[in-house]
């Protein structure tokens, strides 16, 4: 595809930076929008969320170097320039969680409603983010021979160049704009606080599930009936967050 979506004199922009740049400012502009839906303050809810997206790279960058420090062996200085690729989400996810519980605790928000309003803004940066994956080949997919293979041929793609390969980029991207829909639709009818956040958690981690065979990028090596170590996290943020709606339920359902 197009790492690099243009230079500005010896200076190249790359694609996934910009996208990554519009998933952060969509995903802000979402916070702010359900912010007003719920009755909440949309500039406090901004401000707490600036700090967790810079958490979140931070935890994603260190996650990435952990599993694949291959590619920036000998060039230390790489280590931070994300809008190059290589990010792994359950990396951000860990950094942000402890944040997004204390300071949702501090603003008296409460923790779990404070992550119900985060989610539907998550999953909107995700998705953009992953079309910069598509641009950069990142998160690229195995060899396919279909009808909506892509082929990759820039010279400074991360993905195989030359193959047609299953676009899980895309498939990535598309299920995150689905989950975005439903979260927004479901906020303002949730029945009990954490109820988005944990919607959010199981259909991520299956739609992860599901997406992961078809990945060939490397994640790590398979410690579990060939899961490799960002699909069990996939596996057991679903299954948590499944077992967390049916306690929400029932706790909902218990006469007082």
């Amino acid at each position: 595809m197009h790492p690099v979506l243009f230079n500005l004199g010896p200076l190249p922009i790359h694609t996934y930076g910009v996208l990554l740049a519009l998933g952060v400012l969509a995903g802000l502009i979402a916070l702010r929008v359900n912010a007003r839906r719920l009755g909440l303050d949309p500039d406090a809810a901004q401000s707490e969320a600036l700090w967790l997206v810079l958490a979140g790279l931070a935890g994603a960058r260190l996650a990435f170097v952990l599993l694949e420090p291959g590619p920036l062996l000998g060039h230390l200085g790489r280590v931070l320039f994300i809008w190059q690729g290589g990010l792994v989400f359950y990396g951000g996810l860990a950094a942000a969680l402890p944040l997004v519980i204390w300071r949702g605790r501090s603003q008296g928000w409460g923790a779990a409603a404070w992550a119900d309003l985060l989610a539907p803004s998550l999953a909107l940066g995700q998705a953009l983010g992953r079309v910069g994956c598509f641009f950069s080949g990142d998160s690229y997919g195995k060899p396919f021979d279909g009808p909506w293979a892509v082929v990759f041929s820039a010279p400074h793609s991360l993905a195989p160049t030359g193959i047609p390969l299953h676009p899980t980029q895309i498939y990535t991207a598309v299920a995150l704009f689905i989950i975005f829909a439903l979260l927004c639709w479901l906020l303002p009818r949730r029945r009990f606080a954490g109820q988005v956040v944990l919607a959010y958690g199981l259909m991520h981690g299956v739609a992860r599930l599901i997406i992961e065979p078809f990945r060939a990028d490397w994640r790590g090596e398979a410690v579990l009936a060939g899961l490799t170590p960002t699909g069990l996290f996939a596996l057991g943020l679903a299954l948590l967050c499944l077992l967390g709606l049916f306690w929400g339920w029932r706790r909902r359902a218990r006469p007082v």
